[in-house]
């Protein structure tokens, strides 16, 4: 293989390295938490780990009440500066499990 075919080949790899998707998928209920004044969202899943949340769509914005979400981790300073804060793109109301 000459030069050229391994540096096409070194950039193909690192496309498809560079392409992965990074979504997170968890199962757990909103919850909010006062810090200075403010309020902030945070999701609790069924480990019990907390993630602020950040531009959810306000119908996400459901205190108690159990979902699956998916969501994009977000590296940011934040008002309640939890250490994971995630951006949530998709999820899904579970009453099911609310009963």
């Amino acid at each position: 293989m000459n030069h050229i075919g391994r540096l096409f080949l070194l950039v193909l790899i690192l496309t498809l390295y560079g392409c992965s998707d990074d979504k997170i998928s968890l199962r757990g209920h909103m919850e909010t938490l006062e810090y200075e004044g403010q309020t902030c969202w945070i999701f609790v899943d069924e480990m019990h780990r907390k993630y602020e949340v950040i531009t959810p769509s306000p119908e996400v914005l459901r205190p108690n009440v159990k979902m699956s979400i998916r969501a994009y981790p977000v590296e940011r300073k934040t008002l309640c500066q939890l250490p994971t804060v995630i951006d949530i793109v998709e999820y899904r109301l579970d009453f099911a499990k609310d009963q």
